[in-house]
C-alpha cells in the first residue's frame, strides 16, 4: 500500500485548518494520522502555557517518528518555518513517501495579522505581530525551497476568498487560473523544471 504525507502549510492566520477541513473531503486524507501541534495543546493544556507547547511539541515528534516506524500515512500541518519541518519533508521522501502539498497564502502579513486578531477575539491563540512576520518571510522562502520535492501540489490564495489557483501532478501542471504574486517565484521553479526535463 502507498505511504503518503499530506502538507498542510501556509503562513499563521492564512486558513490551514479551513484548508484541511476541506480536504477532507477526500476520505484518503481521512484515514490518515492528524499531527498538529496547536490541536494537542488544546487537548492536553493551554496554549498560553509554555510548558504545555513543549510537552505538545515532543508527543507530534513522537507520532510522526512512529508513522515513519511503521510506514503510517500521516498529515502534518505547518507554517513551514523552522528545521524541524524541512527535516520530515526530506526523511519522508527518503522512506518512500508519496509527497503531497496543500499550501495557503494570503498576499500580505497585514492580512495575516487581521486573521488571527479576528480568531484571538473567537477565543483563538494568539500570535505575536513580529512572529506573524518573521514566519510570512521564512514561509514563503521554504516553499520555493521544498517545491520540487512534492508528487502533487495545489496552491491555494485565501486574500480576500478561498479559490485554488494552481494544481501540479505527475510532472505536469493540471491548471494556473491566475497569477498570484506570493506564489510567483515558486511556481517559476516548477515551469524552469518541467522545461529542463
Amino acid at each position: 500500500m502507498k505511504k503518503i504525507f499530506y502538507l498542510f502549510a501556509g503562513v499563521n492566520g492564512a486558513g490551514k485548518s479551513t484548508l484541511y477541513n476541506l480536504a477532507m473531503i477526500n476520505q484518503n486524507i481521512k484515514n490518515t494520522i492528524r499531527i498538529n501541534t496547536d490541536e494537542i495543546v488544546r487537548e492536553i493544556g493551554d496554549w498560553k502555557n509554555n510548558s504545555d507547547q513543549l510537552k505538545a511539541a515532543k508527543m507530534a515528534i513522537n507520532l510522526r517518528n512512529e508513522c515513519f516506524l511503521y510506514g503510517k500515512s500521516f498529515n502534518e500541518e505547518t507554517t513551514l518555518t523552522g528545521k524541524t519541518i524541512l527535516k520530515t519533508i526530506d526523511r519522508a521522501k527518503e522512506l518512500g513517501y508519496e509527497l503531497q502539498l496543500f499550501y495557503v497564502g494570503v498576499s500580505s502579513t497585514e492580512i495575516a495579522k487581521e486573521r488571527i486578531k479576528s480568531r484571538v477575539e473567537k477565543g483563538g491563540h494568539h500570535i505575536e505581530n513580529d512572529v506573524v512576520e518573521k514566519r510570512y518571510y521564512e514561509s514563503l522562502k521554504n516553499l520555493k525551497e521544498i517545491i520540487l520535492k512534492f508528487d502533487k501540489i495545489q496552491l491555494y490564495d485565501n486574500s480576500n476568498k478561498y479559490i485554488e489557483f494552481f494544481s501540479f501532478e505527475d510532472n505536469k501542471i493540471l491548471f494556473k487560473t491566475k497569477d498570484v504574486s506570493w506564489a510567483k517565484e515558486a511556481i517559476e521553479i516548477i515551469e524552469n523544471n518541467i522545461k529542463n526535463k
